[in-house]
């Protein structure tokens, strides 16, 4: 009896055990076996991924590229004679047609830089473009800087090319062709002309002859050393020509020598025309003069190319494309011009 007692009490002890150990999440008992998943053969992959039914991860969004900093604008000094009218007007012109954005303009007369240590704080800038309107502008800053610069209103420019350097040019009068074919627009009788010229502006007076034939006008060129000479060689071609053509070389006119050959064409039935209006009241019929706003957009489309450093192919000096005509009513009707003509009268190439 002992022994069936002891038997039944070490059966409930375990049974209590095992209850106590499910309870805790503890069962000992097996649990059920996790199935084996099955491989899906490649095929089937493929044809999911047809599908659309697997995505294609994404790739991934690159980043923006940074932003590039705009570069600082660059300096450029224009210098202007202010003794010489139009030439502040024409500094100012250029000046408004630089960007602000890319270029930073200072305006300068040369009459302010030619004092004494004036250009040292310009000197002690970084590297800058100049721009000089006219000659006596071109050699102060050609003396103080070693920059690249663009001049304009300089007539006898061959020296300063022969120089050297970083320098280029616009040129200050309008073309020959423009000017001869606003002449004859003006005097449809014109039929021969003649010029005198310097040695250096041979190759000018060429282009004019060939300028001319291509409208039926004569250009007869004479080449003169002195202003004496010129006014010799001014008499004895109104002799045979309908016009004279007057260009402003320094270098073989004077004032006296100016006055005196207008007086003397217009007794003698020529017309004259001449660079600047100015010389209208002595005699001359027409003056042919370029353009501030022209000589402002050349300067603007040179300087680009400069400052962008595409030199390559860049003339040494641009031609301008307009010319500006006024007329003298008074000369005009002594030689029997009875045309009505307004003045100033704007001429562009190729009109």
């Amino acid at each position: 009896m002992l022994t069936t007692t002891h038997t039944r009490n070490t059966g409930r002890r375990a049974l209590a055990a095992v209850a106590s150990l499910a309870l805790s999440g503890c069962a000992l008992l097996p649990s059920d076996p996790v199935p084996e998943s099955v491989p899906i053969p490649d095929s089937q992959v493929d044809a999911i991924a047809e599908a659309g039914a697997v995505p294609a991860p994404s790739a991934p969004v690159p980043p923006p590229p940074p932003r590039a900093r705009a570069p600082d604008p660059q300096d450029v000094v224009i210098l202007f004679d202010d003794t010489t009218p139009g030439y502040a007007d024409i500094a100012a012109r250029v000046a408004e047609a630089l960007p602000p954005q890319r270029y930073r303009v200072e305006l300068a007369s040369v009459q302010a830089l030619a004092l004494p240590d004036a250009f040292g704080v310009l000197e002690s800038r970084p590297p800058f473009l100049s721009v000089a309107v006219g000659l006596e502008a071109v050699q102060l800053v050609r003396e103080r800087s070693s920059g690249p610069i663009i001049f304009c209103q300089v007539f006898n420019y061959q020296e300063l090319l022969a120089a050297g350097g970083p320098l280029w040019g616009v040129q200050s009068i309008p073309p020959p062709a423009l000017q001869l074919r606003s002449w004859k627009a003006i005097d449809p009788s014109l039929r021969r002309i003649g010029l005198i010229v310097s040695q250096v502006h041979v190759p000018l007076a060429q282009e004019a002859v060939e300028a001319g034939e291509r409208i039926a006008i004569e250009v007869e060129y004479a080449v003169s050393s002195s202003d004496r000479e010129t006014l010799y060689l001014a008499k004895r071609l109104a002799a045979d020509v309908d016009g004279l053509w007057v260009l402003p070389d320094n270098r073989i006119l004077s004032p006296a020598v100016l006055e005196e050959s207008l007086s003397y064409a217009l007794s003698h039935g020529v017309g004259v025309l001449v660079f600047n209006e100015a010389l209208l009241p002595w005699g001359a019929l027409i003056s042919a003069n370029s353009t501030a706003s022209d000589v402002a957009r050349s300067v603007l489309a040179v300087l680009e190319r400069v400052a962008a450093g595409r030199t390559d192919g860049l003339p040494m000096v641009t031609p301008l494309s307009e010319v500006e005509l006024r007329i003298n009513e008074h000369a005009a009707v002594q030689l029997g011009l009875t045309g009505s003509f307004s003045s100033p009268w704007v001429l562009r190439d190729p009109d």
